[in-house]
């Protein structure tokens, strides 16, 4: 008989077991913010448990509160979805995806993962939101950057210079739209999926923070304390890295950085970023609208929907954003997959739904570090 139930702190290192032998990868080394020797982590798992007390499946779901502007919305980044070879097929999956959903509907405002698309539309997720990726070469940085002074910058293992987690907790505080990460666990954080931090320091003074992968060649986070300083630490990072052509990637919403990289980057593409469950239409849309109004601008409408069952109104006008917990009187309907393809997916511009020009999607973007 299986039972589908809470996993409990002894149970810490079975999780990790199944994971490493569900993807043949090493969870610890993967994911320390979850699986590191000192972390506990066991209560963020659902697990199937058999008549023996072995563990058959687990999906755990990790807590990220997220500020955008002034509002906080309740997400949880869902992962480590592991079904024991020999109990695939069983239905085990389901009844922890259902478990969890379930558990989430009245405490959370999204639920976000990565994975196979077609695998987790089943569970109203739905593949979306926007990430910036552009690609710099070394003629890119000679040429667009030629005139940029980049002397005395240089870099250096984050966590090796003084007073970096204090510095990276207030660049992360500081932006728009960010996770909270536990200053007291920075560097797991940061060295989440294989990832290494790097401090950016002019004439010796801490001024950034890059996140790279581990050929050098992809920087997943740009982080300057200042904007004038973003296009010397390209130029220098070329230098350093040596790599060829470097990819960088950055939300919609950050301004400075996507002016700089624009300007000279050899290409770029729009991708998704990552999947996405809305639990809260209301408290979404009146964040992500507010978001794009304080950053890249948006016109000033209305609409009017009602959305997996919950009426909305969205104003925009000069003073800012507005959003009811009410539709109008004829307002279109829409199920869970129809008004997340609206709101998170650049195909909203093909369905048949009147919406101010330029709303949608919205610029929900998830750093890699902050993925789980």
């Amino acid at each position: 008989m299986i039972k589908y139930r809470t996993a409990t702190p002894d149970e810490r290192e079975e999780c990790i077991d199944l994971a490493n032998y569900a993807f043949r990868l090493d969870f610890e080394a993967l994911m320390p913010k979850a699986y590191d020797k000192n972390v506990d982590s066991s209560a963020m798992h659902k697990v199937a448990v058999d008549e023996k007390g072995g563990l058959r499946a687990q999906v755990a779901v990790f807590p990220e509160p997220l500020t955008v502007c002034e509002y906080t919305l309740r997400t949880g980044y869902l992962g480590t979805v592991s079904v024991h070879p020999r109990a695939r097929g069983e239905g085990h999956m389901k009844a922890l995806m259902d478990m969890w959903l379930e558990e989430l509907r009245n405490t959370c405002d999204m639920v976000v993962l990565y994975g196979q698309r077609q695998r987790y539309e089943y569970f109203g997720f739905t593949l979306g939101g926007v990430k910036f990726k552009y690609f710099v070469g070394e003629a890119n940085v000679r040429h667009g950057l030629r005139d940029v002074n980049d002397t005395g910058i240089s870099f250096s293992p984050l966590f090796e210079i003084e007073g970096a987690e204090a510095f990276a907790h207030s660049i992360n505080t500081s932006r728009l739209a960010y996770i909270e990460r536990n200053s007291q666990q920075l560097p797991l954080i940061f060295n989440s999926l294989h990832q290494k931090a790097l401090g950016v320091l002019d004439k010796g003074k801490l001024i950034g923070y890059l996140i790279v992968n581990e050929a050098g060649d992809e920087i997943s986070e740009f982080a300057m304390a200042n904007a004038d300083d973003i296009a010397r630490t390209i130029k220098a990072y070329r230098g350093y890295s040596r790599a060829e052509r470097i990819t960088i990637y950055t939300p919609e919403y950050d301004i400075s950085l996507n002016e700089v990289l624009g300007s000279i980057a050899d290409d770029y593409v729009i991708e998704t970023s990552d999947m996405y469950h809305i639990l809260d239409f209301a408290n979404v849309l009146k964040a992500y609208l507010t978001l794009k109004f304080k950053t890249t601008g948006i016109v000033q409408g209305e609409f009017s929907a009602v959305m997996d069952g919950q009426p909305v109104t969205a104003r925009v006008d000069a003073g800012g954003v507005t959003v009811e917990r009410s539709a109008k009187p004829g307002a279109v309907v829409l199920n869970k997959q129809q008004a997340q393809a609206l709101l998170l997916t650049q195909h909203s511009r093909y369905m048949a739904v009147e919406v101010p020009t330029g709303w949608f999607p919205l610029p929900i973007f998830w750093y890699k570090i902050d993925k789980f």
